[in-house]
């Protein structure tokens, strides 16, 4: 992968593709524009925050990106993180909240690109999928309560997001009509354009008619806010100048964002990647967001990523190249040039109305069921991380997150399962005999398989169910059969405890056979001189050649 990988598609881009990705460049930035200003309402930011991020963003990601459908924007997710990070550093300071804004994502491009240049693309993969789907989860909640005011055209409550909930509710007979009515036909229009138009852009659709509507009835006399001014033409670039403090305040929660922002943009990659024929590099996305960011933030945005719906949207429109996003953008600029000036009419309530429609995706209750299904101990961490979040706040989610994923990989490594194996009558192939009881099991031999790795966390685990096995076979096992072949690698613990067995195996008269061993379990067998003492002769390469070499030695004897 090049260092710009637009020099690698760009001089060979089929004309044909142009018109198709213009159009679907151009029903992306429909989408994005809107969201991006409602996102940056959730952040604490003002709307223009959103737009520069948008423009930028998708302009930085296409030069630098690897998937021809990534919409890098501002995303639900990353503006809810945003705004618990620099809600509490910035104390109401609007100015101050654009400034630490900026530097939050200067701080999360700095760690793409670490990871992208240590090559830790891989680091994804390691997050447990229902942890992360309750936490998103969760912070889908979270914006939809935090926009319930502005729907009902009420004061916002403050605390945790149950505390504001409750505020909310108990304050909803002193709704504006005039507000709830305009929040209500927005989100009206938006299902059902999404129901029975989908390819029509609904949020730019309530967007401009939210903006006709209000300056023909004047609702902002009627006590519903709108956006007001919003600045026009495009930012200077400049470096966000902070204290050493705030810069070590802003860290911790940057960590998190990248975290969160790569598992969703990756995701949304791949996804595409996948249905459109073609691969994207974990590492050059790394480095993509790292750019994408630090634009964004020279440039007065918010936290970029690669956002699900967006993406989706690009995808369904037929874009077929990062033409697509580069139109997107310089539509997005087109706008802070010269179309700021109508959305000083702009209802609060239409941008409200837009971001519950754009997360309600996210609320995903057909993948939790799937969950509940499939493993019930999945969807308990996954209904633990929305707890955590409603109860807890959205950073302090993300730390129970991350706790939750890690005693999910834990408890996975720890679990200890030895099967006892049978031969399938008239084939070579053994399996479990509580599965297939029809399985045959030769006398004298216990024939078990360990189902895990096996290493310090579980060693002692394994040791204690093989112990049960031989005590309570009948009759008692002249032989024991090991089938190592899952185990890839022995550490000092697994060692000792398979020194521990073989002497507990020659007390009770009992020949210990290992089958299956691969050549670095053999490798660490000799250093620890465990070869030698297991011999040579009751090693073989797999089940059926121990059964074969035993049940024939046995014969001869007889």
């Amino acid at each position: 992968m090049k260092a710009l990988p637009i020099t690698e598609w760009l001089p060979d881009y089929p004309r044909t593709n142009l018109r198709g990705d213009v159009v679907a460049g151009i029903a992306l930035a429909g989408l994005l524009i809107p969201e991006a200003m409602g996102y940056a309402g959730i952040a604490g930011l003002p709307p223009q925050a959103g737009l520069y991020a948008t423009a930028f963003g998708l302009l930085a990601y296409a030069v630098f990106g690897s998937s021809r459908q990534l919409a890098v924007s501002p995303t639900s997710a990353s503006a809810a993180i945003l705004a618990a990070t620099v809600a509490p550093l910035a104390a109401e300071n609007a100015g101050k909240s654009v400034v630490l804004a900026a530097a939050v994502s200067l701080v999360v491009g700095l760690l793409f690109l670490i990871a992208g240049t240590l090559k830790l693309g891989f680091i994804s993969d390691f997050i447990s999928k229902p942890v992360m789907k309750g936490f998103v989860f969760g912070i889908a909640l979270t914006i939809v309560i935090k926009q319930l005011p502005k729907l009902l055209g009420i004061g916002k409550g403050t605390g945790p997001s149950y505390m504001q909930l409750w505020h909310t509710l108990t304050h909803a007979a002193q709704s504006n009509l005039w507000t709830l009515a305009t929040a209500a036909a927005a989100l009206a229009v938006l299902f059902l354009v999404d129901r029975f138009v989908p390819r029509v852009p609904g949020a730019l659709l309530v967007l401009v008619a939210g903006i006709v509507i209000s300056r023909v009835f004047q609702l902002h006399t009627h006590g519903v806010d709108i956006v007001g001014a919003i600045p026009a033409g495009l930012p200077h670039p400049n470096f966000p100048i902070l204290t050493w403090s705030d810069w070590l305040q802003a860290a911790p929660a940057a960590v998190g964002l990248a975290l969160v922002l790569y598992a969703e943009s990756l995701g949304a990659a791949r996804t595409f990647a996948n249905k459109n024929g073609y691969d994207i590099d974990a590492n050059q996305e790394l480095r993509a967001l790292a750019v994408a960011n630090a634009t964004s933030a020279i440039f007065h945005g918010m936290i970029v990523g690669g956002g699900t719906s967006g993406t989706a949207a690009n995808d369904s429109n037929g874009a077929k190249s990062q033409v697509s996003i580069i139109t997107a953008s310089l539509m997005a600029m087109i706008t802070l040039l010269f179309l700021t000036g109508w959305f000083y009419h702009l209802p609060e309530a239409v941008l409200a109305a837009i971001v519950v429609h754009a997360v309600r995706h996210l609320l995903d209750l057909r993948e939790l069921r799937r969950f509940r299904r499939i493993r019930r101990i999945d969807y308990r961490e996954s209904l633990a991380a929305i707890a955590g979040v409603i109860a807890f706040g959205i950073l302090n989610g993300l730390l129970l997150a991350v706790i939750l994923t890690l005693i999910a990989l834990m408890r996975y490594l720890a679990e200890s399962h030895v099967a006892v194996l049978g031969r399938l009558q008239g084939t070579r192939e053994y399996v479990d005999v509580l599965r297939h009881p029809e399985a045959e099991q030769f006398p004298g031999i216990l024939m078990l398989r360990i189902e895990r790795m096996l290493f310090f966390a579980n060693a002692d685990g394994v040791r204690q169910i093989i112990r049960d096995l031989v005590a309570k076979a009948a009759p008692p096992p002249q032989v024991l059969i090991l089938n190592c072949e899952l185990i890839p690698v022995l550490d000092v613990t697994a060692i000792d405890v398979l020194q521990q067995m073989l002497a507990s195996a020659s007390e009770k008269h009992i020949r210990m056979v290992l089958a299956g061993v691969r050549d670095p379990v053999r490798d660490r067998l000799a250093k620890a001189s465990l070869l030698t003492a297991i011999g040579e002769d009751n090693i073989f390469r797999s089940v059926d050649h121990a059964v074969d070499a035993l049940t024939s030695t046995s014969s001869a004897e007889a």
